[in-house]
Parts: structure tokens; C-alpha cells; sequence
């Protein structure tokens, strides 16, 4: 089933084929200009591809990607020359281990380099933009440093005559053609396989993706190691082909460049860079003869159109377009939920799950919660109400994600699992932990099975090749689509469903990893009567299997449907626990709704 290929699949398949085909025959009827101008444009298109991933996929903005491609480029030029002390190239060594060691050893160099950018970049306390900060001054660091070490670089002059005599113009033709046909394939495999989808749900959404239990820095760092790797390889490619490398590969003006072309192409597409990246090259060389000061102005010209116009570029709209012309069911090649063939394990039977004491929050000098003791059994469905501005959410969120800092202890016992240090959010969620937050937290690119099956997953790292066509889903999870109205609407993306359907999405991705303990944050807001009956129903269905459910809620007439015990917290602090009706007929609750008693 996973293997089988969609008409949209064969028509992809098969356009790919052409045009692999034309570049074929061109190799054999153009001239040696024309060669030499679409390898180099088929080395860029390997870049495009590169910055794609990291870009398009994880939403990495790299404006310093260049340097990884000079990276592989100055590694293969400096292992096969020798410079005097002005840069100057004396000799080369043209052995062939010494090609194919500088280019492997290009692409460890830039993976490492950029492994140690990303490990600090990529902080969950950072800005999602200070990638682009840092690679922009490693760039603008690179670029004056090329010039410092002549006899590594060549200094002003480069490095140049080292490319190998013995192979031919068209045959280097042919090998970068084939290189980039791999590349661009396995690229494809890759996003289209289930850790595609976990690299787009990083991309849009990093807070609701850690919280599924996956360890969104390592996700992003690997794949910017992965990205840097494959540039430093084309700019290995690069040096090979030419036999020259300058300082002009490590400017932010050729950064700049792969970003024209993966934005033109259509970023997240893979095929769009190459499109931008071949295009653009071949018409580059055409105008910047007639035009040499104009060209760069038109590229920023093109890329400002389409971030205006179409910000996913060229490809997609057109994509979409042909696929109405043929009148197509696109969702022959999507993924659906069925239900799973094997019983899901026994939860543990020990409580009590969690024990808070003396648990302290504060940010700055507002203190949030001011000693909470609380402890919440195997089974149990447990409401903390409130007024506003009580702590509710914030003792979720303590409770959920162990880098918020707090005082005080919080003890878990999920079974295989003791927790008394509250480990971060990816890690707690691994351990049975899952959470919904107040406002729906969900994926823009991803449909409602492919939520479900990165939530199914519970950190554990999906399949780098197979696409999973068939979701088995637990019972529960079943319970509540159908409950919420999301049965058989598997294929249709978040942003397409209205507000009840989304806090039923995400109600079902926090139940799919089958958790011990389900923090919920007001799941019915903004639902209706009828709607808060259905979550009601299906929240006491999970509690009596065993789940441990902590509830967020305003609406006491529903929390007294449905709670086994209600925790009332003002100003940070619990001032009653008891049944239901013991909390509904207590003075000092009233007292704190009200600000009197009747």
C-alpha cells in the first residue's frame, strides 16, 4: 500500500523523466559554452535544493548558506595545491584519492561547523530568527577572513588549475546532471516520507510539535548539519568542475542568490529551487552580458514580485493549476485513520500519579502560585476552576514543561516512569504526559491522519523513506473524531476545519500517543452546548480506561457533569478540593467568585 503510486504520483513521475531526458540530448547538441553554463547550473541546482530543506522545510531562514558551499569548494582546491607565501598557486596534485578525500572531507568539515551554529542558534529560549543573525555574520566573518590566509585560500587571486584534465567538459556535464537527478530524488523520498511531516510541523508550529514529545533543536540542528553537508557538496562539485575557488563564494550576495531561487521556485517543493536555481542561471547569463549592473537589481526585482504576489512561489500555483485543468482528486495520495489491529497495553495501576508540593511559580516579581500541594490519582478526572488570573493555566503549564522554572516538587509515577525532576516538555511528553492547550494548537500544512500520526509516534522518530498510507489509531482516539465530527475527514488540513473541529483535532492528537496523564486547558471554549456534552462524554470514557485527566475549565455546571473532584485555585492557591457538590455549596468558593457570600 505504501509503495503504490497516485496518477499524481505518475504524472510527477514522468515529468521528472522528460526533462531529464531533454538535458540529455542537449548535452549532445549544444555547444561548450552552453555545457559548461548548465553545469554549473545543475551544481546550483544541487544548492537550491540544500537551502530548500533547511529553509523550506524547517523554516530556517540561512543567509549565510554560501559558506558551506565555499567550505566544500575551498577544501578540494586547498588539499590539491600548493600556494607560495602570496597566495600564489605553485603546483597541484592531481592524485585522485586526494579529489574524493577533500570532498567527503568538505562536507564533514561544513555538517560539523554548522552542527555547532545550530546547537546554539537553535535555542528553545531564542528567536526563530537568530539563525538568520548568527549565519549572517559567519558569512560577513568568512568573507574577510579569505583574504587573511593566502596560503590556504590563494588571498585575492583564489585558488585555480586544480580541476581533473582528464575528465571532459560534457562528461563533467553528465556527472553533475546525474548528481543532481540523485540528489533532488532522495530529497524527494525524504520530505515525502513520515519525517517529512515532522519537518513541517516543526516549521509551523515548534511549541505544539515539542509537545507531542519531539526534540525540536535536535530536529532543526540535524537537518541544518544535513543542509550544510549537501551545499558543501555542491561547492565540492563546483571546485571540481572549474577548478577555481574565490572569495566570491563565501559573500552574502551569493547567499543571497540561493534564496532568490528557492523563493522564486517555490519554497517546500524541492523541484521549485532546481526550476529557480537552473532558471535563473541560464537567464542570468544572457542579460548580465547586455545588462551587468541591472541583473542583480532585476533578481531583486523578481524576488520582491513574488513575496508580494505569490509568496510560495512560481511552482505551486502552477502545480495547482494543471491538476484543475485535468480534474484530479488530489486526495488519492493522502493518508487516512483506521483502526488499530492490536490492543493497546495496560496503563499501570499505581497512585497517586502526580504529588505537587510547596510548587511555586512567579514571573518577575508577580508571583503565580504560591504553594500548591495537590495530588491526583490513577484514573481520576480532575477539574481545576478559578477566576481569571488564579494560576489555572500557568499550573498546566508547570506541570507540563519542565524548563518553566519553578520551586517546590512535582513527583510522577507513570509506571516504567518516576519523575521527580521535572524533565523539559519533549521529554515529559515521551513519558506519558500530553497536553492541549487553551487555543487550538495545530499544523498549517498538515492534515487531520498526518497530525495523528506524528502524535501517534510520541517522540519516537518516524520513517526517513516510507510514507504510511494507513494510520491504525487506538480506540479512544477513534472516540474522539467521531464524537467531534472529524470522521472521514482525514485528509483535510487544520486551517480548513472550524474552532469545534480543531479543539476535537487536538483533542484526539494529545490522546494518540495514548498518555497515563492528559493536561487539558479549557478543551471547550468556544464550543457549543451540544458540543461541550460530546467532550464531556468522551473525557469521562478515557478516565474510567484508566487515564489520568487534569481539566481547565470555567463552566461549573459542566465541571459538575462530569469531574470525580474539583480543585478551586485562587491567587495562586487552592482554597477548596472536594467532590462537586461539596465545592458548589462551599462559602469560601462563592466567596472568591463573587467577592461576597449570599
Amino acid at each position: 500500500m505504501a509503495s503504490r503510486l497516485t496518477f499524481n504520483g505518475r504524472l510527477s513521475a514522468a515529468g521528472a523523466l522528460v526533462a531529464v531526458l531533454v538535458f540529455v540530448v542537449l548535452g549532445q547538441v549544444v555547444g561548450e559554452y552552453d555545457v559548461s553554463l548548465l553545469t554549473v547550473a545543475f551544481i546550483y541546482g544541487i544548492s537550491a535544493v540544500s537551502l530548500d530543506l533547511v529553509w523550506g522545510y524547517v523554516g530556517a531562514p540561512d543567509l549565510g548558506h554560501g559558506l558551506w558551499f565555499g567550505i566544500g569548494a575551498l577544501t578540494v582546491g586547498a588539499m590539491t595545491t600548493t600556494t607560495d607565501s602570496t597566495g600564489l598557486v605553485i603546483s597541484v596534485q592531481d592524485e585522485p584519492w586526494r579529489y574524493a578525500v577533500a570532498l567527503l572531507l568538505g562536507i564533514a568539515i561544513a555538517a560539523a561547523v554548522a552542527g555547532v551554529v545550530g546547537r546554539f542558534a537553535f535555542s528553545a529560549k531564542g528567536s526563530p530568527f537568530y539563525i538568520a543573525v548568527v549565519t549572517l555574520a559567519l558569512t560577513t566573518a568568512a568573507t574577510t577572513l579569505y583574504s587573511q590566509f593566502p596560503t590556504v585560500t590563494g588571498g585575492e587571486n583564489g585558488l585555480f588549475g586544480f580541476n581533473p584534465l582528464t575528465i571532459t567538459t560534457r562528461a563533467w556535464y553528465y556527472l553533475t546532471l546525474a548528481a543532481l537527478v540523485l540528489v533532488t530524488a532522495g530529497a524527494l523520498i525524504l520530505v515525502r516520507s513520515d519525517v517529512g511531516l515532522l519537518l513541517r510541523a516543526v516549521r509551523d508550529n515548534e511549541v505544539r510539535t515539542r509537545y507531542l514529545g519531539y526534540n525540536v533543536e535536535n530536529v532543526k540542528t540535524v537537518t541544518f548539519m544535513g543542509g550544510a553537508g549537501l551545499a558543501a557538496f555542491a561547492g565540492g562539485l563546483m571546485a571540481l568542475a572549474t577548478g577555481l575557488v574565490a572569495a566570491d563564494l563565501f559573500t552574502f550576495l551569493f547567499a543571497t542568490q540561493m534564496m532568490v531561487w528557492v523563493a522564486v521556485g517555490g519554497r517546500a517543493t524541492i523541484i521549485g529551487p532546481v526550476i529557480g536555481a537552473i532558471g535563473l542561471q541560464l537567464l542570468g547569463a544572457r542579460l548580465s552580458g547586455s545588462f551587468p549592473t541591472q541583473w542583480s537589481l532585476i533578481q531583486g526585482l523578481l524576488f520582491v514580485l513574488v513575496v508580494v504576489f505569490t509568496p510560495s512561489g512560481i511552482l505551486p500555483p502552477l502545480t495547482r493549476a494543471f491538476g484543475r485543468l485535468l480534474r484530479r482528486d488530489a486526495r488519492a495520495d493522502e493518508r487516512e485513520i483506521v483502526p488499530e489491529t492490536t490492543a493497546p497495553p495496560p496503563l499501570p495501576d499505581k497512585s497517586p500519579v502526580i504529588s505537587v508540593s510547596g510548587l511555586e511559580f512567579g514571573y518577575g516579581s508577580l508571583q503565580v502560585l504560591r504553594g500548591v500541594d495537590l495530588k491526583v490519582q490513577r484514573g481520576e478526572l480532575l477539574c481545576v476552576v478559578g477566576p481569571n488570573g488564579a494560576g489555572k493555566s500557568t499550573l498546566v503549564s508547570v506541570l507540563a514543561d519542565g524548563n518553566l522554572s519553578a520551586r517546590g516538587t512535582v513527583h510522577y509515577d507513570l509506571g516504567a516512569h518516576t519523575v521527580d525532576r521535572r524533565p523539559p516538555a519533549h521529554r515529559l511528553a515521551r513519558r506519558g504526559v500530553s497536553r492541549k492547550f487553551q487555543s487550538p494548537q495545530l499544523f498549517e500544512s498538515l492534515s487531520a491522519a498526518e497530525t495523528v500520526l506524528l502524535a501517534r509516534k510520541a517522540g519516537r522518530l518516524p520513517s526517513f523513506w516510507r510514507r504510511s498510507r494507513r494510520i491504525p489509531t487506538s480506540p479512544a482516539v477513534l472516540d474522539v473524531l467521531e464524537a467531534m465530527g472529524l470522521q472521514g475527514r482525514d485528509h483535510e488540513k487544520s486551517t480548513s476545519l472550524a474552532h469545534g473541529l480543531k479543539q476535537g483535532l487536538e483533542i484526539a492528537a494529545s490522546v494518540a500517543s495514548r498518555p497515563q496523564v492528559l493536561l487539558l486547558d479549557e478543551p471547550t471554549a468556544g464550543l457549543t452546548h451540544n458540543e461541550r456534552a460530546v467532550v464531556g462524554t468522551v473525557l469521562q470514557r478515557l478516565a474510567r480506561g484508566g487515564m489520568t485527566i487534569i481539566l481547565i475549565e470555567h463552566d461549573l455546571d459542566f465541571v459538575n457533569r462530569i469531574a470525580d473532584r474539583v480543585v478551586v485555585l485562587h491567587e495562586g492557591r487552592i482554597i477548596e478540593d472536594g467532590t462537586p457538590a461539596e465545592v458548589s455549596n462551599s462559602d469560601v468558593v462563592r466567596e472568591a467568585y463573587l467577592g461576597t457570600v449570599a
